[in-house]
């Protein structure tokens, strides 16, 4: 399977001669939703411990609330994988796409697993960002929002960000092309309209506007 990070080509070429098969998908939405839920508690953890003594939620107030943070990641995993599959298949109908739905989300999936290690890594360093800031003494929104993107551990991240998501993006050309029969071509314009704008506004926004 890790074939798919260095050779997506000759991965989704043979890959298209074989059944669907949902094993391999599911275990990545699976460490996805994993990852997910170990930022996110992550982040409000470095946050609600600038308010409150946390010890207060005990053991199981703790395991509570991770269920409720798994449950919401595998929502929001599963929501995201059905939008990106969603988005390259409508847009791939103008190049007059040929491919069952389910083929191209089973493909799509392969191109989260660079998104695995790229949200570890920018978790890491998010984290450092909300451990640095006294939310307690902040009333502007603004003003915390500006401390936030000046931060370089935040810069990292979102640099760190925009590099693995244009790896999935490699990825997804591939997949595109073999799962909905696509040229080479029109497999990239598919999958780099939706995720360039992503890449572009997340540049403007970080880096350029700032």
């Amino acid at each position: 399977m890790l074939q798919v990070l260095t050779n997506p080509n000759g991965f989704f070429k043979k890959k298209i001669t074989e059944k669907i098969e949902w094993k391999n998908p599911f275990i990545i939405m699976a460490f996805m939703a994993v990852v997910g839920t170990i930022t996110i508690y992550t982040t409000m953890m470095s946050t609600m411990q600038s308010f409150m003594d946390m010890d207060f939620l005990g053991a199981a107030g703790q395991a509570i609330m991770i269920g409720f943070l798994i449950i919401g990641s595998i929502i929001g995993v599963l929501f995201s994988w059905i939008l990106y599959t969603g988005i390259f298949y409508v847009i791939s109908v103008i190049f007059h796409g040929e491919g069952d739905f389910k083929r191209l989300m089973e493909f799509v999936s392969y191109g989260f697993i660079p998104n695995i290690a790229g949200s570890l890594i920018s978790a890491y360093y998010t984290s450092k960002v909300f451990s640095n800031i006294d939310f307690a003494s902040i009333t502007d929104p603004q003003a915390l929002q500006d401390m936030m993107y000046a931060d370089p551990s935040m810069k990292i991240a979102t640099a760190l960000g925009i590099i693995f998501t244009l790896w999935s993006a490699n990825i997804w050309i591939f997949a595109l092309q073999y799962a909905r029969n696509l040229s080479l071509k029109n497999a990239a314009i598919t999958v780099g309209v939706p995720i360039g704008l992503s890449v572009l506004y997340t540049i403007l926004t970080m880096f350029v506007l700032r």
